[in-house]
C-alpha cells in the first residue's frame, strides 16, 4: 500500500508538471505568433518606407539632374560623390577633370566654411558657391558646390548700360539735330532764291542744283535722328497716291541727276501703282519711309550698269495700302537679314543704320508691316497698312505708272 501511493503521488506530480509545461508551452507559441505579426508588420512598414524614400530619390534624383545649376557633392577628401549632367556640360564627366577645374578655380581644396567665387569659364560667367554637411556629432562630412550661370543677367546688365548711353546719346542728338535745322533751312530757301535768279543748263546752275540735293540730303539724314529719338506721331490726311508718288519722283530723279553729274552708273527709275487712289495717312512720315527704301536702293547699285529701282503704290479692294521698292542690286547677305531693321546697323561704311528701323517705326505707327524679300539681282521692300474710311480706289485698279495716269 505505501509503495502504491507514493507511485500515485509520484504520477500526480508529474501530471501538473506536464500540465504547466503544456501551458507555458501555449504562453510561448503564442507569444511567438504575436511576435511573428509584429515582425510581419514592421517590415511591411519598412517595405513602404523604402518604396517612399526610392520614390522620393529619384524625384530628388531628377529634379537635380534639370536643374540649370551645377551641383557637385564631394567627401572631405576630395572623391566627387554625385554631380549633375550641367556639370558635366559645363566642366567635364570625368572626376579628376572636374577636380583639376575646381582646383584651377581656385575653389578645391576648400579652405573656409563659406565660399562665393566668381569664376569666367569658356566665355560663361559663374558664381561658385559652397556649404558644407555636417554629421550629428557636427563634424565635416562632406561639401556640396552650386554653380550658377550669371552669362545671361551680365548680358542683360550691359544691355541696360547700353541703352542709358543711347538714350543720353540720342537726348543729345535731338538737340544737335534742332539746332541744325534752322540753317539748314535757310540755306535751302537761298539755295532756291539763287536757282531762280541764274540761267538753266550752266554749271553754276548744276553747283546750284546739287547744293540743293545736298541740303535735302542733310535734312532727311536729321530728320532720320530724330525720328529715331522720338516715336512718330500720326497725322491723318486725304492724299492721292498719284500725286504723292509724283512728288517723290520729282526728287529722286534729281538725285539720280546729281549721281549721274558725278560718274555714277545711270539707274533705270519707274513709279507705277494706282495713280488716282485716295488714302488716308500722314504724307509727310510716308514720304520718309519712301525716300529710305529708294535712297538705299540707290546705295546699293553704285556698281550696278544696269540698275533698275521699281517703286509702287497700290490699294487693294479691302483697303490695304502697299508701297514697294524694288531693286536689282545684289541683295541682302543672309547674315545681314537678321539685322536690317536694328538701330544702327549699316553694311554701308557711310550709313547711319537709321533708315530700314525708321521705315519699320513709321509703318508700325500706321498699324502696318514692314517686310522685305531679298536674293542675289532682286530686293523688294513692302509697307503695308490699313487706309482710314476717307480711302477710294479709281475703276482702273491696274498698275498704272505716272506717265499713263497723266
Amino acid at each position: 500500500m505505501p509503495g502504491e501511493l507514493r507511485e500515485r503521488q509520484n504520477v500526480s506530480v508529474l501530471s501538473e508538471a506536464f500540465s504547466t509545461f503544456r501551458e507555458a508551452s501555449d504562453r510561448l507559441v503564442s507569444t511567438y505568433q504575436g511576435l511573428e505579426e509584429k515582425i510581419a508588420e514592421l517590415s511591411r512598414v519598412i517595405r513602404e518606407k523604402d518604396r517612399a524614400l526610392d520614390s522620393q530619390g529619384q524625384f530628388l534624383d531628377a529634379v537635380l539632374k534639370s536643374l540649370s545649376t551645377g551641383v557637385v557633392v564631394l567627401t572631405t577628401g576630395g572623391r566627387i560623390l554625385w554631380s549633375n549632367p550641367r556639370v558635366g556640360e559645363w566642366i567635364g564627366e570625368q572626376e579628376s577633370d572636374v577636380l583639376e577645374v575646381l582646383a584651377d578655380w581656385g575653389v578645391w581644396p576648400i579652405s573656409d566654411a563659406v565660399l562665393q567665387i566668381p569664376v569666367l569659364w569658356k566665355g560663361r560667367s559663374l558664381i561658385v558657391n559652397h556649404s558644407v554637411v555636417e554629421d550629428r556629432e557636427g563634424r565635416p562630412a562632406g561639401h556640396v558646390l552650386i554653380l550658377t550661370d550669371r552669362t545671361r543677367i551680365r548680358e542683360m546688365e550691359e544691355e541696360v548700360s547700353r541703352d542709358r548711353r543711347l538714350k543720353e546719346m540720342g537726348e543729345m542728338v535731338a538737340t544737335i539735330a534742332h539746332e541744325l535745322r534752322n540753317p539748314l533751312g535757310s540755306l535751302e530757301i537761298f539755295a532756291s532764291l539763287a536757282q531762280k535768279e541764274v540761267r538753266p543748263e550752266t554749271p553754276l546752275s548744276d553747283w546750284v542744283g546739287f547744293m540743293r540735293v545736298q541740303v535735302g540730303r542733310l535734312d532727311r539724314l536729321i530728320g532720320n535722328l530724330l525720328s529715331y529719338t522720338r516715336p512718330p506721331e500720326i497725322v491723318l490726311d486725304r492724299m492721292v497716291v498719284g500725286e504723292f508718288l509724283s512728288r517723290a519722283e520729282s526728287d529722286f530723279r534729281r538725285i539720280l541727276e546729281m549721281r549721274a553729274r558725278a560718274g555714277d552708273p545711270p539707274v533705270l527709275l519707274r513709279v507705277q501703282g494706282d495713280m488716282g487712289a485716295v488714302i488716308e495717312a500722314d504724307e509727310a512720315l510716308l514720304y520718309q519711309a519712301l525716300y529710305n527704301l529708294v535712297t538705299n536702293a540707290f546705295q546699293v547699285l553704285e556698281d550696278i550698269p544696269d540698275g533698275k529701282v521699281v517703286v509702287e503704290g497700290t490699294v487693294s479692294e479691302e483697303g490695304v495700302v502697299c508701297l514697294s521698292v524694288e531693286d536689282n542690286g545684289p541683295g541682302i547677305s543672309e547674315a545681314a537679314k537678321e539685322h536690317v531693321c536694328a538701330p544702327f546697323f549699316s553694311t554701308k561704311p557711310k550709313g547711319t543704320g537709321l533708315g530700314l528701323s525708321i521705315v519699320h517705326n513709321i509703318a508700325d505707327a500706321h498699324k502696318g508691316t514692314m517686310t522685305f524679300d531679298s536674293r542675289p539681282g532682286r530686293t523688294i521692300f513692302w509697307v503695308r497698312f490699313p487706309s482710314g474710311e476717307g480711302s477710294s480706289c479709281p475703276e482702273k485698279t491696274g498698275r498704272v505708272t505716272r506717265e499713263e495716269a497723266l
